[in-house]
């Protein structure tokens, strides 16, 4: 069975999007092209991460970080790019 069995004639009228046009067109090419699009990974998601993110959730950061990116963050990447790369 394939899905649009299950969905009504007016879901299945709609156009995909053209970002899954591109994901179908990678797929197609594989093996020529690498695909940058959304990640998907193939391994356990390490523990120090999971529990980063667990008390980041309970500490209450639900909400999207600012389009500039953190103060802090950006110091510190721009701290380590002088150190490790001289600029």
């Amino acid at each position: 069975m394939n899905q649009e069995q299950f969905l009504s004639d007016r879901v299945n009228s709609i156009p995909p999007s053209a970002i899954r046009r591109f994901f179908d067109l990678a797929n197609e090419m594989k093996g020529s092209v690498i695909s940058l699009s959304i990640g998907e990974p193939d391994f356990v998601t390490p523990w120090n991460v999971r529990s980063a993110g667990i008390f980041s959730l309970e500490d209450g950061n639900t909400h999207y970080s600012p389009n500039q990116g953190f103060i802090e963050l950006r110091e510190a990447i721009t701290a380590y790019l002088k150190r490790r790369f001289n600029m």
